[in-house]
């Protein structure tokens, strides 16, 4: 109760202060009049409204008619689309995720998207994303039917908008001041007869003397694309290497079959052959099935000449359909019996469950229990893993926008969203069900049964993984644990800024000024299921989140109109993080226009990232990945300071003198078992940016635009290795030293690691550089009217440096990094008939530029297959105005059904499950549509 009071009293005290300072305002001032009244707007990047659509800082605009041209139901399809932009999270990337699948965001020069602030309006949008997994919103909440344009800020603008936007602002402006009815349909099929879409949106809206409100409904359904439905996904593939060394492509199976594999033999004691192998890829997505209903209100009203308020509220669920991955594959010795962590359990190849042929074969290896063998098998009974998720986000916008006087204004609103998770997962299994049922006995009447009375009680049966089929419904009954997880993210929002002119003339005009205030509160929440955090579950042991943090903001903003023809812009802003404290950020920027026609303009900024829920508070998740033991090796002549802390705990000095090294066993060295999670001492990341660029209008038809960037970021978060933590605490100064590393190590008394625990952390610094060209040229053709536009970015750096080792890798080149991305818009008008033509280019690229691949023959890194050509995709559309309130469109998306380059299993860039990066390249391949538009 008393966070609740405190965060209601923040509020009160700044909408008070915020009212407080524009009454200061409305006192008569001495102005400058001028006798003609020119119309001002306001323009993504700055608060203060100007005459002109260019600032000193570059924008990428794309209006509603791009997007109709797209035929794209999603927004995420037509931001990622863009040179400048690519998608963090996608339907196929997050494909084989149980968390994050369905989600859509974007990144801004790739930088992550944590670092793309999102807004709508002008205003933050509170995110989709669980907050144990990060921060970013999801696109699937905001229909496209709705929107008006979108604004891409390709620079830093902390100083105006404050946290994560590090790499630029994403402004989504929606419709406005709507008319009448609109009804909107559209329908779409691939090439292949799949991935069926379908929308339908109704808004209807009315104009009064002083008002206007709309109201929009919609529905939009995509059916997905199952693995097995694309050649290049139909199985996992790998890279392997003939007679002659030549690298080739071929299927690559899961050697957990279904009928069980025990040592070298099938579970039932037959031969294990390469024919009894499984293929994961029958049960999986290549792009999630997605179902979104949506509803949207918008509400304006004069109260009286000056004072007018504003109210937008959005509603949408997002659900997964049938989103299946392949079932469960089941390590008997390490998943049930725990070896890896240093568990004693096991079976005696005498149990009443292991068949005749298998108990002799093993019997004749030498092996007695199957705790000393390899024992896994796919729990097919089980059916497919299941996720299905449904997120429900609902956001409000109002305020109130008060004319002060002829030059001054002000504008008062708060916003609160919420984001609801709601999953439910299928095919895991409860593992201390499972050793029970695996624990059995004849009862004397020739009957298994588990020996332990009081499972039996509970409906213990035996769980017979001894062949294929030959798991019991009553035995999956009884080990099955469907697990549900729920999630919130929580934003709210409320500020003040007063805009306007100081009665400070130079020899451009007025100074133009924006100040405010802002207050925003961030909660987030994540339960796991409850076996998942017992560690109960066939999954990871993992524990729930929970936390909040606010922020309270000053800013300022100013517009020198030195010249005419020149202008500097300056803003700063100051933010009081509740765990981070206080940061300061500035913007600067200066245009000068020597011509009519050419139109110089330079900026530099300073940005930050706090921390997110995520960063600070994720529930730490249970991890067995390799960690690699400094001390492993070490003996008593070993030099150097890492030696030396080595010996000084006295398990390893032991087991020095007993036996002359410390060297770990293999079940010690795969048996460390930790967790990763959340850091509350994690700082904010900051940036270093600068742009320069040129604008040009050659001539009345044609201009060109050219923009030079340059991004530093400093303290970029991540998860820390659980090695890299090691490392660091073993290479001090021995009075430095903790045995423990803090808390962070666990031994146990031979001294071999038992846990290593890690979380997020400062970790490295990213630069990146490059190019953006925009060229527009429009020329009366024929009867027509021809458009073309070319949007390209020239990556010049993307360097990615470890604070601690201070290596440094360029990416530039990779699949996810191309050096060239470009699109041309092709366009031609006749009278109500438009035609459009768009080309998307992907530069050749490699999968990795530091070897992180790998052939599945001798383990060595790629070469051939190392190498990816561009790719060119072409997309058609034709639009016709029947009259003036019916329009119809056609379209066709990747014209000559392109299909993805392949990267298999061991790539670096290539997604699980899917054999490509859909980040880069179309997954569905030819895609029709149509629709029609309806105004009445």
């Amino acid at each position: 109760m008393q966070q609740n009071r405190s965060f209601l009293g923040a509020s009160i005290k700044l909408a008070l202060l915020g009212a407080a300072t524009t009454m200061t305002l409305a006192a008569p001032q001495a102005m400058a009049a001028d006798d003609e009244t020119v119309e001002r707007i306001e323009v993504t990047g700055s608060r203060i409204k100007r005459t002109d659509m260019e600032t000193t800082v570059p924008i990428t605009t794309l209006t509603r008619e791009d997007i109709a041209q797209t035929g794209a139901i999603n927004v995420a399809d037509i931001l990622n689309s863009s040179p400048v932009s690519i998608a963090a999270s996608d339907q196929s990337n997050s494909a084989f995720s149980t968390t994050t699948v369905g989600l859509n965001t974007t990144a801004l020069r790739n930088l992550g998207q944590s670092r793309t602030l999102v807004l709508v309006n002008g205003r933050r949008f509170v995110s989709g994303v669980d907050p144990s997994t990060g921060y970013a919103v999801d696109l699937n909440a905001i229909p496209t039917s709705m929107i008006e344009r979108i604004d891409i800020l390709k620079s830093a603008s902390s100083a105006v908008y404050g946290s994560d936007a590090v790499a630029g602002v994403v402004n989504i402006i929606t419709r406005s001041d709507f008319d009448g009815v609109e009804i909107s349909a559209q329908a779409g099929v691939a090439g292949e007869g799949d991935r069926k879409t379908k929308t339908i949106s109704i808004t209807s809206g009315k104009d009064w003397s002083g008002g206007n409100a709309w109201v929009s409904l919609g529905y939009d359904d995509d059916d997905g694309i199952k693995a097995t439905d694309r050649d290049f996904s139909s199985q996992d593939l790998a890279v392997y290497l003939d007679d002659d060394g030549n690298e080739y492509i071929d299927a690559l199976y899961s050697s957990y079959p279904p009928q069980g594999r025990v040592n070298g033999y099938n579970a039932d004691g037959t031969p294990f052959t390469a024919d009894g192998r499984f293929n994961r890829a029958s049960y999986r997505q290549l792009v999630t099935p997605l179902e979104r209903k949506y509803a949207a209100a918008g509400l304006t009203q004069e109260i009286n000449d000056d004072v007018s308020f504003f109210t937008e509220i959005n509603w949408n669920t997002t659900k997964t359909k049938d989103s299946t991955i392949e079932p469960t594959p089941l390590d008997v010795v390490n998943d049930i019996w725990l070896q890896d962590r240093n568990g004693t359990g096991g079976m005696s190849i005498n149990s009443p469950l292991v068949p005749d042929a298998l108990r002799n074969a093993l019997a004749a290896d030498g092996i007695s229990n199957l705790n000393e063998t390899t024992f896994v098998r796919r729990l097919v009974e089980f059916g497919a893993r299941s996720t299905d998720l449904e997120r429900d986000t609902v956001r409000i916008a109002t305020g109130v926008d008060w004319q002060i006087n002829d030059e001054w204004a002000n504008q008062t609103y708060l916003t609160w969203g919420r984001t609801d998770q709601f999953q439910e997962n299928g095919g895991q299994m409860n593992i201390e069900r499972a050793a029970l049922a695996l624990d059995v006995m004849d009862d004397g009447n020739g009957n298994l049964v588990c020996v332990n009375e009081d499972a039996r009680l509970q409906g213990c049966v035996p769980l017979n993984l001894f062949g294929e089929g030959t798991v019991s419904q009553d035995a999956v009954d009884y080990v099955r644990a469907p697990a549900k997880a729920t999630g919130q993210a929580e934003q709210f929002v409320i500020g003040s800024t007063v805009t306007g002119e100081l009665p400070w003339e130079l020899s451009g005009g007025n100074v133009g000024m924006a100040f405010g205030l802002e207050y925003r509160e961030e909660r987030g929440s994540y339960s796991p299921g409850d076996l998942a955090q017992t560690g109960a579950s066939s999954t990871n042991k993992s524990e729930p989140t929970n936390g909040k943090l606010d922020s309270k903001d000053i800013y300022a903003e100013a517009i020198f109109p030195i010249l005419d023809s020149l202008e500097l812009d300056l803003a700063a802003r100051y933010a009081d993080h509740s765990i981070t404290g206080g940061d300061v950020t500035w913007n600067a920027g200066i245009e000068f226009t020597p011509l009519d026609t050419l139109k110089f303009r330079a900026s530099a900024a300073t940005a930050i990232r706090t921390p997110n829920i995520s960063d600070l508070y994720g529930g730490r998740g249970e991890t067995f990945a390799t960690v690699a033991d400094p001390c492993n090796g070490i003996d008593a002549s070993t030099s150097g300071q890492v030696a030396d802390n080595c010996r000084s705990i006295q398990s390893i000095n032991d087991r020095i003198t007993d036996q002359g090294v410390f060297e770990l066993t293999q079940t010690e060295a795969q048996g460390t078992g930790g967790t990763t999670g959340g850091n509350a001492d994690v700082k904010a990341e900051t940036a270093d940016t600068w742009s320069a660029g040129v604008i040009w209008q050659v001539m009345d038809d044609l201009s060109i635009t050219l923009d030079y960037y340059d991004i530093a970021v400093k303290d970029a978060i991540s998860t820390t290795s659980r090695t890299t933590v090691l490392n660091r605490c073993f290479d001090v100064a021995s009075s430095d030293f903790s045995a423990n590393c803090n808390g962070a190590a666990i031994r146990d008394q031979n001294g071999a690691l038992i846990e290593v625990h890690s979380g997020t952390s400062n970790e490295n610094n990213i630069d990146t550089s490059g190019f953006d060209t925009e060229i527009n040229y429009t020329v009366d053709l024929g009867p027509g009217s021809f458009r073309a536009q070319l949007i390209w970015n020239y990556t010049n750096e993307y360097v990615i440096t470890g604070i601690e080792d201070g290596d440094a890798v360029d990416y530039v080149g990779e699949v996810l990094y191309p050096e060239h991305r470009a699109n041309l818009n092709l366009s031609y008008l006749i009278d109500d008939f438009n035609l459009a033509w768009r080309m998307r280019y992907w530069h050749s690229v490699v999968d990795s530029v530091n070897e992180e691949n790998f052939n599945f023959t001798t383990g060595e890194p790629l070469t051939t297959y190392n190498e990816i050509d561009a790719v060119v995709y072409h997309d058609i559309n034709a639009r016709y105005n029947f009259s003036e309130n019916f329009e119809a469109s056609v379209g066709v998306r990747n014209l000559f059904d392109k299909e993805p380059p392949i990267l298999p299993q061991g790539t670096n860039s290539g997604g699980t499950g899917i054999n490509t990066a859909s980040e880069a390249y179309d997954v569905t391949g030819r895609y029709f549509y149509a629709g029609v538009n309806v105004r009445f």
